[in-house]
Order: C-alpha cells, then sequence, then structure tokens
C-alpha cells in the first residue's frame, strides 16, 4: 500500500510538471499574438497619420506648401477661417496606451511626420514608413519640434508621415522602362 501512495505521488508531481510547460508555452503564445497584434494596429494608426500629414501638406497654398507646426494643427487647420480637419483625433500608440509621439522635423519648418515611443523590439519591420533620408533634417530656430535621431532601433524605427521626395519615387520606379 505504501508504494502504491509513493508512486501516485510521482505521477502527480509529474504531471503538474508537464502541466506547468504546457501553461508557460501557452502564455508565450499568447504574448506573441497580442504583440503582433499590437503591431498590426500600429501600423494601421501610422497609416492615418502620413494620410493625414499628405492631406495637410496638399492642402496648402499653392507654391508654398507647408507643414504643420504642432500635431494638434492636423485636428483643425489654422490656415483656413473654417473648420478643417485631417484627423478626428490624435490616435493611441497601441504599445503604450498614450497618444505620445515623437515628432520628426522637416526641412523647411514644422514636423513631417512622427517616430513611434515605445520600449522593446519589434517582431517585424513597417509595412510603410518614412525613409531615413529625410529624418532627422535640420529644425529651423522657434519650430519646436526635437531632432529625431537616424540611427535607432527597434519601434522608435517606425516613422510615419509624408515626404513629396519619396512619394514620387514609387511611380517613377514603377513606370516601364522606354523601348528602344
Amino acid at each position: 500500500m505504501k508504494q502504491q501512495r509513493g508512486f501516485s505521488y510521482i505521477g502527480l508531481l509529474i504531471l503538474l510538471a508537464i502541466l506547468g510547460a504546457v501553461s508557460a508555452k501557452t502564455m508565450e503564445l499568447a504574448a506573441t499574438v497580442a504583440q503582433r497584434s499590437q503591431e498590426a494596429e500600429l501600423q494601421a494608426q501610422g497609416d492615418e497619420l502620413s494620410r493625414a500629414f499628405k492631406r495637410y501638406y496638399e492642402a496648402s497654398p499653392k507654391g508654398a506648401p507647408t507643414y504643420p507646426r504642432e500635431l494638434r494643427h492636423l485636428l483643425q487647420d489654422p490656415r483656413f477661417p473654417h473648420t478643417v480637419r485631417h484627423l478626428r483625433r490624435i490616435p493611441r500608440n497601441p504599445l503604450t496606451g498614450r497618444a505620445e509621439w515623437a515628432p520628426i522635423p522637416a526641412p523647411g519648418g514644422g514636423i513631417m511626420g512622427v517616430a513611434v515611443i515605445a520600449p522593446g523590439e519589434p517582431m517585424r519591420t513597417p509595412k510603410r514608413t518614412l525613409g531615413p533620408a529625410m529624418v532627422g533634417a535640420p529644425t529651423p530656430p522657434g519650430a519646436g519640434a526635437p531632432l529625431v535621431p537616424l540611427t535607432v532601433s527597434g519601434y522608435a524605427a517606425w516613422r510615419f508621415g509624408y515626404d513629396p521626395t519619396q512619394a514620387s519615387k514609387p511611380a517613377a520606379l514603377a513606370a516601364p522602362a522606354p523601348s528602344p
């Protein structure tokens, strides 16, 4: 009878060890799924911001395109006497839950986009982002946007906005070469 109790006890310990390992793997999988979901949402929020920056830039008076001086100018464009909205609200970063973004200064003043403020390393690279050629351009005095460094890693490399020079490049690359 005593041998049977010892065998049951060892069996129970083995069962608990297996359950612990399975639950640890399940939690790891759940964390991976959650991070992928947050990154997909972050990409969608970034695309929304990029479209808003593009609309603001293209709505500028002819001959003098400008970028917004502050992110809140996308909510209500101060250049028009009537209400013009390029965004309904500043989107929240799904990784942090806050509507905090690092402004990317534009070459002629204002901000041309935003960089993500979040700790950690992403599981994938963003599908659409501002190229590093324009990011970190010098900001004129009074623009108020801090300089975003060119060499960054992690989520800070996810940058969303509008650069008209980048917007024209894909069309030129997609055009068929002339036949001889």
